[in-house]
């Protein structure tokens, strides 16, 4: 409504991994702040102090060894991030001739600042949750491929199992949902779980009334910022190029090195606009520029074949000569939802994240947008930028930026909480602390659905925390002992 009608680009991972499969590979656990306000909200276990010790043992960053915040041995590789080339120092130097704080470790005491990502990689493999956590299947782990879940299987409020087209699994004690922001509230409504009326207006009889299924969609709107770039061959679309792809691709096949083996997304920066300690803006760097709306098109042309690097550095997607600075409004206060469109299992759900329905949203970008271009006149870049492409030069007041955000703004990629926790007071919240559904028995979800809110930052390191954290409590275990590095917690300790 607040785009002007648009349609906005919501990719998700199809296969063992899930999205991991297609995420930057950013490892970003967001702010501190963040969990100690889950807590305050009265998600009693899921403090930063409670939420620490499983960020460390699911992260194994050998370059981290020692680090109070960070784990060394866990399954999830993680390493410094790849292809931080002259561009990418450029951008970290003006965002410090800007003002900004240089900061190398976003994961650690504090977050605000400009530097080099940690990112979830490792010998040259993405470190997608299926690499992680798959290479020493147990013996007792069955896994299914290409199988669509219709919905659950109930015997009156009791989870049993799954429905799946050919079959139904029965479940001995519990069954666990990690299908993820929009598919976890699709699959709990379409077994009779959810806002009562809405479910009834599909012909799904309702079995318990929970108004907050589907409620809460947060995720980071995100305005990509592009310019030219003097020198192309400082522009990692210069890999697309087919001979250059071929020889990237080739060195990669047979050594796991090169530009084919890290990310593209090696620096960012976070930008306090009021509170140093909790930034609202995150700001990836690509030295290209890429079209997000770019991926899907049909048929083969000698063009996509010029074109066949595209694979390799943008995911598919098309990427020209530039920078793009990717500024995402890290904790929105607009308020979206996920509803069905049918009874259908195979018909997607009607996705409406309300960006900018806030009025408070859209001047948080409007001074990012600002804020970036102050960066881009400083010397480090200034030498290498050429014009700005988006907005461009057109959008000089703030009302003119506000409309080119408005035409502008994508996904961040980060929807979260349409099925979140939260204390039995909370009439909306769909789950309880131990990821629970109220008023199901044998039953809880384990994803970013399940977050109380949004954090300040990327989502993958924080589900594989919360999934970690899950496996502890469903298997009645204790818990990890809480741990707090942070000066001002050792303080108040004392």
């Amino acid at each position: 409504e607040h785009l002007g009608g648009r349609r906005i680009y919501y990719p998700r991972g199809r296969g063992l991994g899930g999205s991991s499969l297609l995420n930057g590979m950013i490892y970003i656990r967001g702010n501190a702040a963040d969990y100690d306000r889950w807590r305050q909200k009265g998600n009693v276990g899921w403090s930063f102090a409670d939420v620490l010790p499983y960020f460390r043992r699911s992260e194994g960053a050998a370059h981290r060894q020692g680090d109070p915040y960070h784990g060394s041995q866990g399954p999830l590789g993680v390493t410094p991030a790849g292809n931080f080339q002259e561009a990418d120092q450029r951008f970290v130097d003006a965002c410090r001739q800007a003002g900004a704080l240089l900061n190398d470790d976003f994961n650690g005491q504090r977050q605000v600042g400009a530097g080099r990502l940690d990112s979830k990689v490792a010998g040259g493999r993405r470190q997608s949750s299926a690499e992680a956590y798959l290479k020493r299947r147990p013996a007792n782990l069955h896994i299914l491929t290409d199988t669509l879940v219709l919905g659950l299987e109930l015997e009156g409020t009791r989870a049993v199992g799954v429905r799946l087209v050919d079959q139904t699994i029965r479940a001995e004690r519990e069954v666990i949902l990690c299908l993820g922001a929009f598919g976890s509230p699709q699959c709990l409504m379409l077994s009779g779980i959810g806002p009562a009326d809405e479910i009834s207006a599909h012909g799904i009889a309702p079995v318990v009334d929970l108004p907050g299924v589907g409620r809460s969609l947060y995720d980071h709107p995100n305005m990509p910022m592009q310019f030219g770039m003097v020198d192309a061959e400082l522009s990692l679309s210069r890999f697309q190029r087919i001979d250059r792809a071929i020889g990237m691709g080739l060195r990669y096949l047979l050594t796991r090195t090169g530009p084919g083996a890290g990310s593209f997304w090696s620096t960012g920066l976070f930008h306090a606009l009021r509170d140093q300690d909790m930034p609202e803006l995150e700001v990836f760097c690509t030295p290209m520029i890429v079209r997000e709306d770019s991926v899907g098109t049909e048929g083969w042309t000698i063009q996509r074949l010029l074109g066949l690097g595209n694979a390799f550095i943008a995911r598919g997607k098309a990427a020209s000569p530039g920078m793009q600075f990717d500024v995402n409004l890290l904790r929105p206060e607009s308020v979206g939802t996920v509803k069905l469109a049918s009874s259908d299992p195979t018909t997607a759900p009607l996705i409406d994240p309300h960006y900018l329905e806030a009025p408070g949203d859209l001047e948080d970008l409007v001074a990012g947008v600002k804020h970036m271009r102050e960066v881009a006149r400083q010397a480090a870049l200034a030498e290498i930028l050429g014009p700005e492409i988006t907005p461009g030069p057109g959008a000089v007041t703030d009302e003119e930026i506000a409309q080119a955000v408005k035409e502008e703004i994508t996904t961040g990629h980060h929807p979260t909480s349409t099925c979140r926790m939260g204390p039995d007071h909370d009439r909306d919240a769909v789950l309880d602390p131990e990821l629970k559904v109220r008023g199901v028995d044998g039953l809880r979800v384990v994803d970013a659905s399940a977050f109380p809110d949004q954090i300040s930052g990327n989502l993958n390191a924080p589900v594989m925390m919360m999934a970690e954290k899950a496996a502890d409590v469903i298997r009645g275990l204790p818990v990890l002992a809480p741990e707090d590095p942070r000066p001002v917690a050792m303080e108040h300790a004392l």
